[in-house]
């Protein structure tokens, strides 16, 4: 382990509190920073990996529907819900994004180890939730036992996609199966 794997796990470890303890207190601008430099630092060419972009897509734009979901089904409810009430707040898109920029990075061993990984999600993503909830930066509005199993089964299922996803193998496949066959048998895209 060198020192890019140490700064881009301590970029994670800095991030759950900046941006959970940051929107307790309304301060969206801790989460920013942290995660923002995360972002600075992770993205730059040559620290880049080839992915990278496509797992903060897929990240934010999963961070959206899954905690915009939990929002609409009276689930959870999130402090400093800006920009609104009724979607995933940005101090918790934040979060997305320093999970997708860790995916391909520290965080790379869990692509071979998917069951693993979704046995750590599984148990550890009811435990932020609960911790969240305790300094303040969400509420559980659904009664405790359903919102464990739900967040929890949730993030069993989706760490494992994740990581599963941003295998360089999973890539090649999607890229093989977007060319097509036309009537003379030649390939094309």
């Amino acid at each position: 382990m060198h020192r890019d794997f140490w700064i881009n796990q301590g970029f994670f470890q800095a991030a759950w509190p900046a941006c959970v303890i940051g929107a307790a207190y309304g301060q969206l601008w801790i989460g920013l920073l942290v995660v923002g430099a995360m972002a600075v630092w992770q993205l730059h060419p040559a620290r880049r990996h080839p992915q990278d972009l496509r797992m903060l897509a897929v990240c934010v734009g999963l961070g959206i529907l899954l905690d915009s979901f939990w929002v609409r089904a009276g689930v959870l409810a999130y402090s400093t819900a800006w920009p609104s009430p009724g979607f995933a707040p940005l101090w918790i898109l934040l979060l997305w994004v320093a999970l997708a920029l860790v995916i391909n990075h520290s965080m790379a061993a869990f692509k071979q180890r998917l069951l693993l990984i979704g046995l750590l999600g599984g148990i550890g993503s009811p435990m932020s939730y609960f911790a969240g909830a305790r300094f303040g930066a969400v509420e559980w509005l659904a009664p405790a036992w359903a919102v464990v199993l739900a967040v929890g089964l949730s993030w069993a299922l989706l760490l494992p996609f994740l990581f599963w996803l941003s295998r360089p193998e999973v890539k090649a496949s999607a890229a093989r199966s977007s060319l097509t066959t036309d009537n003379a048998g030649v390939e094309t895209e």
